[in-house]
């Protein structure tokens, strides 16, 4: 009861979920089953057998089998409860949500240049990557792996379903020694850098092993899932030539000692050329992001030390035709064509030597909206399957989640409702608006077109 007369009494049954401490975080996932669906398994390159039902309860995937063995209630798990949706998708495609490994989510919409990206206002980043998140997931990215400006409170917001996006793996701020790709601020005497990188967001300068410790301790302790660094030079940033190698030796191995030290997290790095991929080899990093510019002996290298690459070719060409022919200064343009013209072929080299690809878009502000352009760049030299795979399971084995990037018991439920196979022709999915009619993750429908697929049923 209330303590004073006739005050309403606010704790009523309807109020409670509000009371909760974190009100937004959402009920558990309905228990449902997709029923009559050609499963694709990447890994492999094939579909399951036959028709399957697939059933999904607290986000993750149960049950898969047979569609004609679902028994007599009529789902895909034995109970006596029907599910709460029961859907048949009529025997076309469920796909693995696709996984992107290089995006830049607080890189927003709004600007037109990369001089007045650089300047947008922190909190305006802030709101504006809600819309960059939601999008995402809308075009079939259910996992996301952000390399400069997100954070792990962003990463927690989405998990906790107050803010609507793929599922975010985070690096905090890339670091940059002052004159790298990150460093942004005004070439004078003295200038520190300190809120460098694409924009005031995305990167953090640090020289000397002083410095770079710091750095990096500073992005682990805020929950930074790995550690990006840029050890060569890139098309955006103003000073520094794409041949350039940057960070000393010591001061990458303070940053990957550090990581190692520090719950053994992943290091990656920026670099297009054998001097810049080899600097940072040597001295303990795992990742390399672009690569453009790699000889077959340094692919060969990456292949047997197990080091991940992941190459973002189709942002070249974007960045430079309408509407975004102005969004480069003048010397980008120019580092710009360098990268371009043989991104093509490391890519076909490092696929030659075994090098494990994955998935990255690399686009900035409005150009988020061509994310999917990577699968039909990639497929004019790969198999659909292959490249597939570098937006599946690939980029599941580098994120270290093995709930990711597979249809099967104990995955996540992330999965797209297709009406053609990625497999045979992997740039349908350069169409969503055309070929994709659901959006599943962790077992919730976040977008839900079936009705207009052509044989789509539906049972409740």
């Amino acid at each position: 009861m209330s303590p004073f007369p006739g005050s309403p009494d606010k704790t009523r049954d309807s109020l409670l979920p509000k009371l909760a401490l974190k009100p937004w975080i959402p009920a558990q996932a309905a228990r449902s089953v997709l029923r009559d669906a050609r499963v694709i398994d990447p890994a492999k390159g094939t579909l399951l057998d036959g028709l399957v039902d697939v059933t999904m309860e607290d986000g993750l995937v149960v049950d898969i089998r047979p569609s004609e063995d679902r028994g007599s209630v009529g789902l895909g798990v034995d109970s006596g409860d029907p599910p709460d949706i029961d859907i048949s998708i009529s025997g076309n495609f469920l796909c693995p949500g696709l996984i992107d490994c290089h995006v830049h989510v607080s890189a927003v919409p709004g600007v037109k240049t990369m001089a007045e990206l650089v300047q947008t206002p922190e909190e305006l980043i802030h709101l504006r990557s809600t819309y960059v998140l939601r999008e995402m997931l809308l075009r079939g990215f259910t996992t996301v792996r952000d390399t400069g400006g997100a954070t792990k409170a962003l990463a927690v917001a989405i998990s906790e379903g107050l803010i609507e996006g793929p599922r975010l793996f985070q690096c905090g701020k890339a670091l940059s020694q002052t004159g790298g790709h990150a460093d942004f601020g005004p070439a004078k005497s003295g200038n520190t850098g300190c809120c460098g990188g694409h924009s005031q967001s995305l990167g953090r300068t640090c020289d000397g092993v002083p410095q770079v410790l710091k750095a990096t301790r500073e992005e682990l302790k805020g929950g930074a899932d790995f550690i990006k660094v840029m050890c060569g030079g890139g098309v955006a940033s103003p000073t520094d030539a794409i041949e350039t190698v940057q960070f000393t030796a010591e001061e990458i191995r303070a940053i990957t000692t550090t990581c190692k030290q520090m719950g053994n997290k992943h290091t990656t790095a920026h670099a297009y050329t054998d001097a810049s991929v080899l600097h940072a080899i040597e001295n303990g990093v795992r990742g390399i992001e672009h690569g453009n510019l790699i000889s077959r002996e340094t692919a060969k290298l990456m292949a047997e030390k197990g080091i991940f690459l992941t190459p973002t070719l189709a942002c070249y060409g974007i960045m430079v035709r309408p509407p975004f022919e102005d969004f480069l200064p003048p010397e980008g343009k120019v580092k710009n064509e360098q990268v371009m013209a043989r991104g093509l072929e490391a890519l076909k080299i490092a696929d030659g030597e075994g090098v494990t690809i994955c998935y990255g878009s690399d686009l900035l502000t409005s150009m988020h909206a061509l994310q999917t352009e990577e699968f039909t760049v990639r497929s004019s030299v790969l198999s659909s399957t292959k490249v597939l795979q570098h937006a599946t399971t690939n980029a599941a084995i580098m994120l270290g989640d093995p709930k990711l990037g597979h249809i099967a018991e104990g995955c996540y439920a992330d999965m797209l409702v297709l009406d053609a196979n990625p497999l045979e022709d992997v740039t349908v999915l350069d169409y969503p608006e055309k070929h994709l009619f659901a959006v599943i993750q962790g077992g919730r429908f976040v977008s839900n077109r079936l009705d207009s697929l052509e044989g789509f049923k539906a049972a409740q």
